[in-house]
C-alpha cells in the first residue's frame, strides 16, 4: 500500500474512533444536565443539576439508589460535602439548588424533575428560610402542602427544618413556626419524615457566619447531619 494512502486511512480511522468513543468511556455513561437549567447570571445559583447515568455501587444504605436534594443557599454552600457524604453511603445524589429561593421555586423544581423522569424514590427538601423571611404564613403553609402533592405519596420525602440566628428577618419565632409545620406535615403524611436540624444545631452550638449562613465548620456539620439522617431514614 502506498505510504500516503496508508497515512490517510490511518488518520480517518483515528478520527472516526475519536468521534465514536471519546465522549463516553464504555460502561461509564456521561452525566446528563437539565437543558432548561439557567442561572440567569445570578451568582447565588448552583451549577446545573447532574443526573448520572451510572448508579453508585459503593456499599452502604443507599447503594444503587438515587436521591434528589432541593434546596436554597444553605444547600448551595453545603452541596459538596453533602454529595460526598451521600456517595460514601452508596447514594447517587442529584442537587437542585439556588440561593434565595422559596417554596414556589421548589415546587417548580419538583415538577421539572418529574417531567424529565428524574424524580427518584427518595427526595430531600431543604427549603423554608427565605419563605419565613418574605412570605406570609398562610401562603407558606399552602405551598408546603402543594410541594408534597407534587412529590406524591409513594416517595420517601425528608424535610430539613430551619435554624435561625434571629437576624435578617428570620427570627427564632419564625423558625419555631416553620418547624412546627414540618413536624405536623410529617405526622399527617405516611411518606414525609422530619429531619430535625434547628433544635439539634442549637444544642450543638453550630456557628453562623452571618445572619443566615453557617461557618465552614457549621456547613460541614449541616451536610453530615443531613446525610446521616437520609441513610438512617431511607437506608
Amino acid at each position: 500500500m502506498p505510504r500516503r494512502l496508508a497515512v490517510v486511512i490511518t488518520t480517518l480511522v483515528v478520527c472516526l474512533a475519536g468521534q465514536q468513543w471519546s465522549p463516553v468511556v464504555a460502561g461509564e455513561p456521561g452525566p446528563r444536565k437539565d437543558p432548561q437549567w439557567s442561572t440567569g447570571g445570578d451568582a447565588r445559583a448552583c451549577s446545573g443539576p447532574i443526573w448520572p447515568d451510572a448508579l453508585n455501587t459503593t456499599p452502604g444504605p443507599g447503594q444503587g439508589r438515587r436521591v434528589l436534594v432541593i434546596g436554597d443557599s444553605l444547600t448551595r454552600n453545603g452541596r459538596k460535602p453533602l454529595k460526598r457524604a451521600l456517595r460514601e453511603d452508596g447514594w447517587t445524589p442529584t442537587v437542585r439548588c439556588f440561593g434565595g429561593k422559596r417554596l414556589d421555586w421548589a415546587i417548580a423544581q419538583a415538577t421539572r424533575a418529574k417531567e424529565l423522569d428524574q424524580l427518584p424514590a427518595t427526595v430531600v427538601v431543604a427549603i423554608g428560610t427565605n419563605d419565613m423571611r418574605w412570605i406570609d404564613r398562610g401562603t407558606t403553609a399552602s405551598r408546603m402542602k402543594e410541594l408534597m402533592r407534587v412529590l406524591g405519596p409513594r416517595r420517601t420525602v425528608m424535610w430539613v427544618d430551619t435554624y435561625a440566628s434571629g437576624g435578617d428577618r428570620f427570627t427564632r419565632e419564625k423558625e419555631r413556626w416553620f418547624n412546627r409545620q414540618v413536624k405536623q406535615l410529617a405526622a399527617d403524611s405516611n411518606n414525609l419524615h422530619h429531619i430535625r436540624w434547628g433544635s439539634w444545631a442549637r444544642d450543638q452550638k453550630v456557628p453562623f457566619a452571618d445572619a443566615l449562613h453557617y461557618t465552614t465548620r457549621g456547613t460541614k456539620t449541616w451536610a453530615s447531619r443531613v446525610a446521616d439522617e437520609v441513610s438512617r431514614i431511607a437506608g
